[in-house]
């Protein structure tokens, strides 16, 4: 059911460029899961996301950067749960939205760099050529990441504080 949520999610915002919440959901689930079955349902979402786009099916290296990049997004819940258990949500100093900004941040940004460079890699391009393509990258990254950033520090934190149910062993 999570995998489904995350592939509706996915789907709900396709239309709006540079704006996806199916990290956030695939890191939601496995922060709610753990680590392995976070990573599970990043794969199965990504896989069902990405091979039943209306905007065609993915070269097979694009497919596989995006199922590492979801796949991390997965495990990464999972392997911060514990901690992010014990963050107080709303209060001062912000250390919890600033984590999850910053998780946010890093999630984005590994899954940009492994989709943008997997073409090129995969083509043979030389060194100069992959230069190209990651500038190229750059404007939609940085709209892309500032985004992902913005609703994992504002968004998670008030879904996180409505299901403190899965913060129980």
């Amino acid at each position: 059911m999570l995998a489904a949520a995350c592939v509706v999610l996915g789907y709900l915002f396709m239309p709006v460029p540079n704006v996806e919440m199916i990290t956030a959901a695939i890191f939601l689930s496995g922060l709610w899961t753990g680590p392995r079955h976070g990573l599970i349902i990043g794969l199965t979402a990504e896989a069902l996301f990405s091979l039943s786009n209306p905007m065609g099916f993915p070269p097979p290296p694009l497919l596989a950067a995006q199922l590492a990049g979801m796949g991390l997004a997965g495990w990464t819940g999972g392997m911060l749960r514990g901690l992010v258990a014990r963050l107080p949500f709303y209060r001062r100093p912000w250390t919890g939205h600033a984590l999850l900004a910053a998780v946010g941040l890093f999630l984005t940004l590994t899954f940009d760099l492994l989709t943008t460079l997997s073409f090129p890699l995969a083509a043979g391009f030389s060194l100069g050529q992959v230069k190209i393509a990651l500038a190229f990258g750059l404007p939609f990254v940085a709209v892309h990441t500032g985004v992902n950033t913005l609703i994992f520090a504002l968004i998670l934190p008030v879904i996180i504080a409505r299901f403190p149910a899965w913060r129980t062993p």
